[in-house]
């Protein structure tokens, strides 16, 4: 098996991580200018601002939280040269899950529906880590 193939679903993540930037600025500069915020908002991010800039920018932030937990898991498969096909399919499986929750939350934002979302690549993620601790050491 091509061991590269992990990385398939972290760079995946990646572009999502830079779609949600592209999406931050262009939620705030759509703020300034039809004037729901002045521009020195941005200095220190403090002070009432509409609820999709909210939504967005937690969005981007949830991006730095369980993420990088998937990210170090790929570097130690990696490191340890142990990529099996089912660390693709886990990888896989927390991608698709992460879009998931990105997309109820830009759009519903149901929290209900987040939050099994959410649990189900948390599950995934803690699943996964345990089988690649128990095959390195």
């Amino acid at each position: 098996m091509e061991k590269t193939l992990i990385l398939y679903p972290a760079i995946s993540m990646m572009v999502l991580t830079l779609f949600i930037y592209v999406k931050n600025y262009l939620d705030g500069r759509k703020a300034v200018l039809n004037k729901s915020i002045k521009f020195s908002y941005f200095k220190t991010y403090k002070g009432q601002v509409p609820e999709y800039m909210t939504v967005s920018r937690q969005t981007l932030k949830n991006q730095f939280e369980l993420p990088i937990f998937f990210y170090f898991l790929i570097s130690i498969i990696l490191v340890f040269d142990k990529v099996s096909q089912l660390d693709i399919i886990f990888a896989w499986l927390f991608a698709f899950s992460r879009y998931l929750h990105c997309y109820i939350r830009l759009s519903s934002n149901h929290v209900p529906y987040r939050g099994i979302i959410f649990r189900f690549s948390m599950i995934i993620l803690i699943v996964w880590w345990i089988i690649v601790l128990y095959n390195i050491l």
